[in-house]
């Protein structure tokens, strides 16, 4: 009797606590993929510290069902940057080993529907996935480009065996992707400095082509002896020589002349 007892109390405790857990998921969700289009989508995060005002709003313009949204900052501040963590199973937030935005996905401005990283089943409910995670330098412009997928299955979902890639779009496994774009900060205006113009030096050069030296060539007759031309000075030099020269063999004559006629 003791031991129905025990097993009856066993089973009521865990009969209470499945209806429990139920109650909370339902409670915290819409629970239809297809009733996400009469409601509105929105990024909320660090970068505007969780708050209502400033959540970035998601559109489905052409009613694909992905829902986009991009996430500007143009100032990344140290405030921004957190330490990303992650539920361990038994309610505790464990590091990720991650720093950067944390953001996630939500419904209606409302956290009875958000969506984030993928979670494993065991701590999943309507508002316990995990905080996306964007690594990012402080001071740097950084674009987050944001999707959520309402008509697929979360991938790791798959990859985990928790469900098939044909099975029916479960609402608590919605992939939201993202990716980052650093923009480059706009180039400072370039500094017009007005400089002096370069002295132009103007050296005259006088090239002389290889082997055109002038040379004064003199022809000289045949039978003679070819001599360089002497200078002008010397040319005047040379003839005062030969009157000299002439004159004295003029008196030698007359000499000797004079002799002879006295013998």
């Amino acid at each position: 009797m003791r031991k129905s007892k025990i097993l009856a109390s066993a089973v009521s405790v865990a009969l209470v606590a499945s209806i429990a857990a139920t109650a909370a998921i339902s409670a915290s969700a819409i629970g239809s993929v297809e009733e996400i289009k009469d409601h509105k989508m929105g990024i909320v995060g660090s970068f505007n510290n969780w708050s209502t005002e400033g959540e970035v709003p998601m559109n489905d313009d052409d009613g694909d069902g992905i829902w986009e949204g991009t996430v500007d900052i143009e100032n990344v501040t140290a405030e921004m940057i957190v330490e990303a963590t992650m539920d361990d199973g038994a309610g505790n937030q464990i590091p990720r080993g991650k720093t950067g935005i944390t953001f996630k996905v939500r419904l209606d401005s409302n956290w009875a529907d958000s969506w984030g990283d993928y979670e494993a089943s065991y701590v999943r409910t309507g508002n316990s996935q995990t905080n996306c995670v964007v690594e990012a330098k402080e001071g740097t412009h950084v674009k987050i480009h944001v999707k959520l997928d309402t008509t697929r299955n979360a991938p790791e979902a798959i990859e985990a065996g928790e469900v098939e890639a044909t099975d029916p779009v479960d609402y608590l496994l919605i992939p939201v992707s993202y990716t980052v774009e650093e923009v480059a900060a706009a180039a400072a205006p370039a500094t017009q400095t007005s400089a002096a113009p370069a002295t132009q030096t103007s050296t005259a050069t006088t090239t002389t082509p290889a082997a055109s030296t002038a040379t004064t060539t003199t022809s000289t007759p045949a039978g003679t002896t070819s001599a360089n031309s002497p200078a002008t000075g010397d040319t005047t030099s040379a003839i005062a020589l030969v009157a000299v020269v002439l004159a004295s063999l003029g008196t030698a004559v007359v000499m000797t002349k004079k002799a002879s006629a006295k013998d």
